[in-house]
């Protein structure tokens, strides 16, 4: 009888090619190191905060000149709701890998907060994200493509039961995870909600109809946050516009303890200094909170 496949014997397999990698670091070039030991930081226990679960590598890839990473916080095999969180300019695996896995994990904590006893987020890092010049085009935004299109259906090959699905795409990202849900693309993703924060665009064509998308027009959402100057300028000089989703505040709501977020980074908050900025995804802002509804199929607060 054929073994069932899952995302643990995945997970499994990626494990045992890390450690494998580990073996051979001195041997990798730079960059494939940085990534090896940035994952290596993010699967550790004790590396963040102890209420995150365990951290599962879907994989790691230094096939390519630039290494590409998933890592999975929660359990994909059984979570009901599922949110692959993609990140936008400048954010790579060799370079940001414990920051975006400990981003997942807070916001798996803040979907726990909103009702959900299982979620599971994935930090996905799959394609070469773009510096600020490159951000101009759409040119990494289809190189990712690829990677992404495979990686959900993965996903639903694997969860045939179809839980909850939802994109949280910042930046750049935005891009890509409209590009993805677009049938013109090719591939057959379908998504419950979609969530842009500090989008740097979408092309034109899929901005002035987002309602082509593989995802529910009344659940695609977006925020940019005040003082947000790259994703206008991204705007401005690339001429892709905002997604038109109904808009969700990443202010603050001080009577429920929440702040405001500002600025274009997802997380920039100094813990112990309470006139720290912070970001789209810190912990503590009534940003996180509405992704935490949005990506869970819940309406946000504002």
């Amino acid at each position: 009888m054929p073994v069932r496949e899952s995302y643990a014997r995945l997970s499994g397999a990626a494990q045992r090619r890390f450690e494998a990698l580990c073996k051979i670091r001195g041997r990798l070039r730079t960059s494939h190191r940085q990534a090896l030991d940035g994952t290596a930081h993010a699967l550790r226990p004790g590396a963040m905060d102890p209420a995150i679960p365990a951290r599962h590598l879907l994989y790691l890839d230094l096939s390519g000149r630039e290494p590409l990473a998933a890592v999975a916080v929660g359990d994909l095999d059984t979570a009901t709701h599922v949110t692959f969180q993609l990140s936008g300019t400048g954010i790579r695996a060799r370079n940001a890998m414990w920051g975006s896995v400990r981003e997942a994990g807070q916001l798996y904590l803040e979907q726990r907060k909103v009702g959900i006893a299982e979620p599971a987020v994935v930090a996905w890092l799959g394609y070469p994200a773009p510096n600020l010049a490159s951000a101009l085009l759409d040119t990494a935004a289809r190189r990712g493509l690829h990677r992404l299109g495979q990686d959900l259906g993965t996903f639903a090959r694997l969860r045939p039961d179809a839980p909850h699905l939802a994109l949280e795409a910042h930046s750049y990202a935005a891009t890509l995870a409209a590009q993805v849900l677009d049938p013109a693309s090719g591939y057959a993703v379908h998504a419950q909600a979609l969530a842009t924060i500090g989008s740097a665009g979408i092309p034109r064509h899929l901005s002035r109809s987002p309602g082509r998308l593989n995802v529910p027009p009344q659940n695609i959402y977006e925020a940019v946050a005040p003082g947000d100057r790259l994703a206008w300028f991204g705007r401005a000089l690339s001429g892709r516009k905002l997604l038109s989703g109904h808009r969700f505040s990443v202010g603050a709501i001080p009577e429920l303890g929440l702040h405001a977020a500002t600025g274009h980074n997802t997380s920039q908050h100094l813990p112990g200094d309470p006139r720290s900025p912070r970001g789209y995804r810190d912990p503590g802002t009534l940003c996180l909170r509405n992704l935490a509804l949005i990506t869970t199929g819940q309406q946000p607060l504002a």
